[in-house]
């Protein structure tokens, strides 16, 4: 998940729980308020009533739906504020909400209990829709705040897409790249001066890598060519004995597999170092048949038989030196590694390449097989192909 990406969950989620605590919070504060403004209203009444017993009977003042409700009392009481449920006679005797006074006044000398009572629907209908307006509201301004920041982080951030897009398409083979974009922002471009001063010094280690194995695999190559030429010469004297022959032959043989361990390094250091980037469309059923067709005569020096299903005109995009060194590996394992009288198969198909061969089981675990230098130890040098 991009770093966008996660900043809009996490903005969502927190507008989301804001929204909801705001809601009930907002709510009960609105109905707080209400309550007590319907207090003030019952506290009122009840000062109107006391004053109207100044001068008139309590008959007169009483209404017709009991409410106010004046009786006489006995003794004080505080003012008393209750919520209750009554039912509506003029509405199907639907329940409504009700919010009850009791309180004791004093008038002419004489102390009346006072009951005053204020239906509440009509408040916490305007309470619900102040509520919701104001949530709603809210959820609109989240949302739009959520959506611009998003857009202005998506703007700030654009140089660092572009930064880190032009690092993907990076390659250390090229000798000039162009520089990473610079921006408004000084972190940014301080990221980009810190990526062009490495990679810089990437490509010129690189570059000194590259002609160190190159001169390397070069200088090696010549004074391993004078010591096999020198060998050749002496194993073709007639005044060698046969102990003379046999270490001459060991010494040719060895200086052949430095010859190819050099070689191999050098391959290695290239694949490495991405130096077959340049890839085409190769027919690797032609290619596998080629060589094939190049290592049957020692599969048969071998007695092994060789079984083919090469589907035809199977095509790869690849690079076409790292195809043949792929191949004539595989090839030369089955040959090398297989038993004598064992049979190989070739096997090509739209989406799998396989070569297996008979021979002994593995000396060392599977989880090695592809480890660099491991072999098996006990295994002796075969001279028939020493040339692999």
């Amino acid at each position: 998940m991009s770093l966008l990406s996660q900043t809009a969950r996490y903005l969502l989620i927190s507008a989301l729980a804001i929204a909801l605590i705001g809601s009930v919070g907002f709510y009960k504060l609105i109905r707080h308020k209400i309550r007590h403004e319907v207090d003030e209203i019952l506290t009122a009444e009840v000062k109107q009533v006391r004053q109207r017993l100044q001068y008139k009977p309590v008959a007169q003042i009483s209404e017709w739906d009991d409410n106010p409700r004046i009786e006489h009392a006995q003794i004080p009481i505080q003012p008393e504020f209750r919520d209750m449920v009554q039912l509506d006679s003029l509405d199907n005797n639907e329940p409504i909400e009700m919010r009850q006074l009791r309180q004791t006044v004093l008038a002419k000398g004489q102390l009346y209990l006072v009951t005053v009572r204020q239906p509440y629907y009509e408040f916490n209908e305007l309470t619900r829709e102040m509520s919701i307006g104001v949530i709603i509201s809210f959820l609109i301004l989240m949302a739009l705040s959520v959506t611009v920041g998003l857009g202005l982080a998506r703007r700030l951030w654009r140089p660092f897409y572009a930064t880190i897009d032009q690092l993907g398409s990076f390659q250390l083979d090229k000798t000039t790249d162009q520089p990473f974009p610079a921006s408004r922002i000084q972190e940014f471009n301080l990221l980009s001066r810190s990526l062009g001063e490495l990679t810089q010094k990437l490509r010129q280690q690189f570059s000194l890598q590259k002609q160190f194995t190159e001169n390397a695999s070069h200088e090696l190559q010549t004074p391993l060519a004078v010591a096999s030429a020198e060998l050749d010469l002496l194993l073709q004297s007639e005044h060698l004995t046969e102990n003379d022959h046999s270490h001459l032959q060991r010494a040719t043989d060895a200086l052949g597999r430095l010859s190819q361990l050099s070689r191999s390094l050098l391959l290695l250091t290239q694949v490495e170092n991405d130096q077959f980037a340049s890839d085409e469309l190769l027919d690797l059923s032609a290619l596998l048949t080629q060589y094939a067709d190049e290592y049957e005569p020692f599969f048969i020096h071998k007695t092994m038989t060789v079984e083919r299903v090469i589907t035809p005109t199977i095509q790869l995009r690849i690079n076409r030196q790292l195809a043949s060194v792929l191949v004539t590996n595989l090839l030369k394992n089955a040959a090398r590694h297989g038993c004598a009288g064992g049979s190989v198969c070739i096997v090509l198909t739209a989406g799998s390449l396989t070569i297996c061969n008979t021979g002994e089981s593995l000396p060392f675990p599977d989880s090695q097989l592809f480890n660099r230098f491991v072999k098996n130890p006990a295994r002796p040098i075969q001279r028939d192909l020493a040339w692999l």
